[in-house]
C-alpha cells in the first residue's frame, strides 16, 4: 500500500472516530435530557401528556440517524482532505526519490525542485546540497586518480626507456645511469608512501604518539639534512628564535619540516635564503618556514594544501605533489594548525602552531 493511500485512510479513520465519538456522547446526553423532560411532562397533573415510550423512541431514532449521517459525511470529508494532504506531502518525497534514482543512473546534474519554505523544502534543499557535495567529491577523486596516474607514468616511462636502452646497449652500465634509475625508483617509493599515509588519515588509521619535543633540535636536524642540497643550489639556510617544548609526535613533525623545506628549496632561486623561525604565542609554539622565492599567487593560500595541486605547471620534478597536503594532515592530527601566506618582505611563509608541552 502506497504512502498516499495510507495517509488518506488514516485521515478518514481519524475523522470517523472523532465524529462517531462526538455523536455517541451527544446521543447519550440527548437521551438523558429527553427522558427527564418526558418524565416531568407525564406527571399526574397532566392527563394529555404523550406516553414516554413512543415519543422517546421516535426522537432517539432521528438522533441516531443524524449521528450516522454526520459520521459518514465526516468520513468522506476526512478521506477527501486526507487524500489532498497526502498528495501534497508525498509529492516532494517522490521528487527526492526520482532525483536519487536519476543520480544512481549517472544523471549528476539533476536536482530536486524546492517549493516553499517548510520542512520538506528544507529537506529538498539539504538533499540538493548533499548531491552537490557528492558530485564535487567524485570530481576530486577522478582528478586525484588522474594526477596519481600522471605522477606514476613519468618515472615509469623514464625507467622503461633507460632499461631498454641499457638492454640494447645504447647506454653504458655506468654509475651515473644507475643513480638516475635509483632516483626514479625512490620517487616512486615516496609517492606510494605519501599515498599510504593520506589513505591512513582518511580512514582513521593514522596513529601518532605526541610527547614533549624540542622544536629547536628538530629544526636544526632538518636544516642539517638539507644543507648539502641547499649548498649545491647556492641557497643559505638560517635558524632564528627560540621556542619552548611543544606537544607533538617527533617523527610526524620531522616529516612536516622536511616537506616544507623540500617545497621551499624547489621554489627558491639560486642565491636565495630559507629561514626557519621559532617563537611562541600564548599557549602555542610557532614554527615558520620562509623562503625568498616568488611567493604565492592570490587565492593560493588554501589551494596549495590540496593534493596534487599544481600552481605552476612548469614546476620542476622531484616531488610527489602531496608534501603540503601531508603536512596539513599531520599537523592537524597533532591538534595544531598550519597556514600559508606571503611575507611582507617577499617570498612564501608557512607557519605551524603546535600546543605547548
Amino acid at each position: 500500500m502506497s504512502l498516499t493511500v495510507r495517509l488518506a485512510l488514516s485521515m478518514a479513520l481519524v475523522a470517523l472516530l472523532v465524529a462517531g465519538l462526538s455523536g455517541f456522547l451527544a446521543y447519550r446526553a440527548a437521551s438523558g435530557h429527553l427522558e427527564r423532560a418526558l418524565a416531568l411532562g407525564a406527571g399526574p397533573g397532566n392527563p394529555l401528556a404523550p406516553r414516554p415510550g413512543l415519543h422517546q423512541r421516535r426522537m432517539l431514532a432521528e438522533l441516531r440517524s443524524s449521528v450516522a449521517l454526520s459520521a459518514g459525511a465526516a468520513m468522506l470529508l476526512g478521506l477527501s482532505a486526507g487524500t489532498l494532504l497526502a498528495l501534497g506531502l508525498v509529492r516532494p518525497v517522490r521528487e527526492l526519490s526520482r532525483v536519487a534514482e536519476a543520480y544512481r543512473r549517472g544523471e549528476r546534474s539533476r536536482r530536486a525542485q524546492v517549493r516553499g519554505k517548510d520542512e520538506l523544502a528544507l529537506l529538498a534543499e539539504g538533499f540538493n546540497q548533499l548531491l552537490d557535495e557528492l558530485a564535487r567529491k567524485e570530481a576530486q577523486e577522478k582528478q586525484l586518480l588522474s594526477d596519481i596516474a600522471h605522477d606514476l607514468r613519468t618515472p615509469l616511462a623514464v625507467l622503461q626507456a633507460d632499461l631498454e636502452a641499457l638492454e640494447d646497449g645504447l647506454l653504458p652500465y655506468s654509475p651515473e645511469h644507475l643513480r638516475r634509475l635509483q632516483g626514479e625508483v625512490r620517487l616512486l617509493g615516496h609517492l606510494v608512501e605519501d599515498l599510504r599515509l593520506l589513505t591512513l588519515a582518511d580512514t582513521g588509521g593514522l596513529h601518532l604518539s605526541p610527547e614533549p619535543v624540542n622544536p629547536s633540535v628538530l629544526a636544526e636536524a632538518a636544516l642539517e639534512a638539507y644543507a648539502s642540497r641547499a649548498s649545491a643550489k647556492g641557497i643559505s639556510l638560517n635558524l632564528r628564535g627560540k621556542a619552548p617544548l611543544c606537544h607533538a609526535d617527533p617523527q610526524a613533525i620531522r616529516r612536516v619540516l622536511n616537506n616544507l623545506l623540500d617545497n621551499a628549496l624547489r621554489h627558491t632561486p639560486q642565491g636565495g635564503t630559507i629561514t626557519v623561525e621559532l617563537g611562541e604565542e600564548s599557549t602555542w609554539v610557532r614554527i615558520a618556514v620562509r623562503d625568498t622565492g616568488p611567493g604565492l599567487r592570490p587565492g593560493e593560500e588554501e589551494a596549495v594544501f590540496r593534493r596534487f595541486y599544481r600552481g605552476d605547471p612548469a614546476r620542476t620534478r622531484g616531488g610527489s605533489g602531496l608534501g603540503l597536503a601531508i603536512a596539513r594532515t599531520l599537523v592537524e592530527a597533532m591538534g595544531g594548525r598550519i597556514q600559508a601566506g606571503n611575507h611582507p618582505e617577499g617570498g612564501a611563509v608557512f607557519t605551524i602552531w603546535l600546543s605547548r608541552a
